[in-house]
């Protein structure tokens, strides 16, 4: 039974310690960031509009049922009627009108027009002068309406909107690893104020100590009253390090907490992430991979896309207008219901052509192309530096990546001999072979080599998650990096 108490009591203080304090890696915080940072419902949000935006568009695309009618339309009035030897009368009419109408609309993308199929049924009843029931039913009716031939809208639309979908959805899987930059940058923030402030307070206990130990060689006469005051002074500005090191680290964490949705009670520990992936990027594998996953590349087909469709809007709209209307239908006129749906039917047929000529437009139309040609010329030239832009974005990232693993091992090592010597200078003034200045010279280059190192470290990592976004590729596992929102 002891043995069950004991681990009882084991698992509670467990219990008590994960909910002050959480550990916490790289890693993870990108992982939670990810899915409950403010960066990522933003990403969410606009990846879910974009979604939306497109479903629109193809929606259009497709068949559209409607209804429509009057359910009723009444009227009463007393109306002025010329009589056959040209004197008036004033009749009083009252009549109620029903109507129905049942649609099946279809837009046509290869030429712009639009479909569709209608069936309608009209009830007239009239109440005075005389009493009567009159129906008008039209089963089916064909009829087309085709706009000017010169620019098709849905045409362009359907070639840049799937365009534009695609490259919100490669602009998601950005967003994330923006996330995980982001992420990398607050988690080193709290990292390195965090040893900053250990640094501080292992100093502290330095000091301390080492002027403990001044004191009583001070008393024996073995060093000057200007050196005991030098370490005393060295004391003090070590405590106050440590004052504004705990402040640094108080805000880093909490901003730390605040984009992670961590309580701000709870105790952070932070681990060092100094398992580095060994690798050297090959710069035309990350050229070839950008340019199959980056949006910015169908960004650059969809402005070209856009441009076209600016000229071909102006070539189409230049008051050269040619409408075309056709209809055929079925209908039939009677008395009562049955009547109405009963053979035979009469014919409704109709064509309209309409066109607009534009004798002397003084130029007018002429100017509106070659303003719009003007425009798709600046932007091709604005594309492909934008295009420049994009390559020499990923040369200058992957040159940075590849000599940063090497700067990050000369700051690992740096950081290890520095605080050897720190350890064999403290040990050395402790038994009098050297000065206080020697000591002081030591622990600064230990503090500072220690710092250089988180910095190489964030740079790195920075670095990292910087390529995979520019490339959209994860070169550790070779592998397209993607991911599917959730909504």
């Amino acid at each position: 039974m002891n043995k069950v108490y004991r681990l009882i009591l084991a698992f509670l203080i467990m219990g008590s310690a994960s909910a002050q304090s959480q550990m916490l890696d790289l890693k993870g915080a990108i992982l939670r960031a990810q899915k409950q940072s403010p960066s990522y419902f933003r990403a969410i949000n606009t990846a879910e509009n974009r979604y939306w935006n497109y479903r629109q568009f193809r929606a259009s695309l497709l068949p559209q049922l409607n209804l429509s009618g009057s359910l009723p339309n009444y009227s009463s009035a007393i109306d002025r009627v010329t009589l056959p030897d040209g004197t008036y009368d004033f009749p009083e009419r009252e009549q109620l009108f029903l109507s129905g109408n049942l649609s099946l609309d279809q837009n046509v993308v290869w030429t712009g027009g639009r479909l569709s199929l209608i069936s309608s049924l009209q009830r007239t009843d009239v109440y005075r002068p005389d009493r009567r029931i009159n129906y008008f039913s039209t089963p089916i009716s064909v009829s087309y309406f085709q706009p000017m031939f010169l620019y098709n809208s849905l045409k362009w639309e359907n070639k840049i909107q799937p365009l534009a979908y695609e490259a919100s959805r490669r602009a998601y899987s950005e967003d994330l690893e923006d996330i995980a930059n982001e992420t990398t940058q607050l988690y080193f923030a709290a990292l390195t104020s965090k040893i900053s402030m250990r640094i501080a307070e292992q100093n502290v206990k330095n000091n301390d100590t080492i002027y403990k130990i001044s004191q009583g060689r001070y008393n024996l006469g073995k060093i000057a009253e200007n050196d005991l005051l030098q370490i005393e002074l060295n004391l003090l500005n070590a405590e106050n390090s440590l004052t504004n090191a705990r402040l640094n680290y108080e805000v880093a964490a909490q901003e730390l907490k605040r984009y992670l949705g961590i309580p701000s009670e709870e105790e952070l520990e932070l681990g060092i992430p100094s398992e580095v992936p060994q690798m050297e990027v090959n710069l035309d594998k990350a050229l070839s991979e950008a340019r199959k996953n980056r949006a910015a590349v169908l960004d650059f087909r969809r402005r070209r896309l856009e441009a076209e469709q600016s000229v071909a809007q102006a070539r189409g709209n230049t008051n050269y207008n040619f409408n075309l209307s056709a209809n055929f239908g079925l209908n039939r006129q009677a008395d009562n219901y049955n009547a109405a749906y009963a053979n035979p039917y009469a014919q409704q047929q109709n064509i309209s052509i309409g066109i607009n000529i534009p004798i002397v437009d003084w130029g007018q139309a002429r100017s509106q192309i070659r303003r719009a040609e003007a425009n798709r010329q600046l932007q091709e030239v604005n594309i492909e530096q934008d295009e420049i832009n994009f390559e020499q974005e990923i040369f200058l990232q992957v040159m940075q990546f590849n000599a940063q693993y090497q700067r990050l091992n000369i700051a690992a090592k740096a950081d290890t001999v520095a605080q050897k010597r720190y350890e064999v200078a403290r040990q050395r003034y402790l038994t009098g072979k050297i000065s206080i200045t020697d000591i002081n010279i030591a622990q600064s280059e230990k503090d500072g080599a220690k710092q250089s190192y988180l910095q190489e470290l964030q740079r790195f990592w920075v670095a990292y998650y910087t390529l995979r976004r520019l490339c959209l590729y994860d070169f550790v596992n070779d592998r397209v990096i993607s991911y599917e929102a959730e909504y």
